[in-house]
């Protein structure tokens, strides 16, 4: 589907939902949420795309694919996080948000310690 339609859809929908707010707030966060659904299965072909090309790139250099599985899983994680953060935000839990955003970052530091941890183990044996 051609992105300038489905942002049109987007920018259609929230207007709707910003329109009940006030007079239906629950079915106005309905909407957002129906929509952050909509948006994510509309992503999925093109995280398809992205993935079988980091796939080709790995092949092509020939690096250990347990690398390649951390870079999805952190990536994953950010999007992930990005998401329930943004979706705290809106129904107005900023602090949730905030703890969110945190979580995201410390997964992420502990999915990267065993990259780092070869770094150094590299680096020592190099000495």
């Amino acid at each position: 589907m051609n992105l300038g339609i489905i942002m049109t859809l987007i920018i259609v929908a929230i207007f709707i939902a910003l329109s009940l707010k006030s007079r239906n707030a629950e079915i106005s966060g309905l909407i957002s949420l129906a929509v952050c659904i909509c948006i994510i299965f509309l992503s999925l072909d093109k995280l398809k795309v992205i993935i079988k090309t980091l796939d080709k790139i790995k092949n092509d250099i020939n690096i250990d694919g347990t690398y390649f599985i951390l870079l999805l899983k952190m990536i994953g994680v950010a999007y992930i996080c990005e998401f329930a953060s943004g979706i705290t935000k809106d129904a107005g839990y900023n602090a949730v948000s905030g703890q969110v955003d945190t979580m995201g970052r410390l997964t992420m530091i502990m999915i990267s310690l065993p990259v780092l941890l070869q770094v150094i183990n590299t680096v020592l044996d190099l000495l």
